[in-house]
């Protein structure tokens, strides 16, 4: 690519249908995990994923790269498997990954998966000012997402930011943490 911003942001058909897919399989876990659903666990999930994958995909797009959200199927089985073996106590939440094709510094990657997570956070400081008893669940689904995508080791969000930047990782990482606090008080 040439690093020009393209214009106007696309979505595909089949990455609708590999969103849909994410979505599906994450709400059943987070179900699992909850031991029950509620309106605020699953539009927590359906956001929180979607806005998540649009976090990377429009980053790198406005960066002047194509962009593209695919299935992992690794990913989607680790994420069933997880939250069976541990009977719902641990979701592996990546069923899915964008790429990004051109050459990308280490900034403009930090950036890239940086996008994702912090979008992750702005939705639950959003839900938690929701002041409707569904409010807090979409919050939490969201904190957990942040947190387990910053976990520095690829292939999560983590790895190429605090490749980037260790400073700004942390912080993000840090304030990730804290914000969960809030669930457990």
């Amino acid at each position: 690519m040439d690093g020009r911003p393209q214009s106007g942001i696309s979505i595909s058909w089949t990455e609708s249908v590999y969103l849909l897919v994410a979505i599906v399989t994450l709400s059943l876990a987070f179900t699992y995990f909850f031991g029950f659903s509620t309106p605020g666990l699953l539009i927590g999930v359906v956001l929180g994923v979607v806005m998540h994958e649009l976090g990377h995909k429009f980053v790198a797009q406005s960066m002047g790269f194509k962009s593209e959200f695919r299935l992992w199927s690794i990913g989607l089985v680790l994420v069933i498997a997880f939250a069976l073996i541990s009977k719902g106590k641990f979701i592996f939440a990546a069923p899915g990954y964008v790429v990004t094709e051109g050459m990308a510094t280490v900034r403009q990657k930090g950036l890239i998966s940086l996008a994702a997570p912090a979008s992750n956070i702005l939705l639950a400081l959003f839900f938690l000012a929701v002041p409707l008893a569904w409010g807090r669940d979409a919050a939490m689904v969201n904190v957990l997402l942040a947190i387990f995508n910053l976990v520095p080791i690829a292939p999560l969000d983590g790895a190429p930011v605090i490749q980037w930047s260790e400073g700004i990782w942390a912080s993000v990482f840090v304030f990730s943490l804290l914000l969960g606090l809030v669930f457990l008080l």
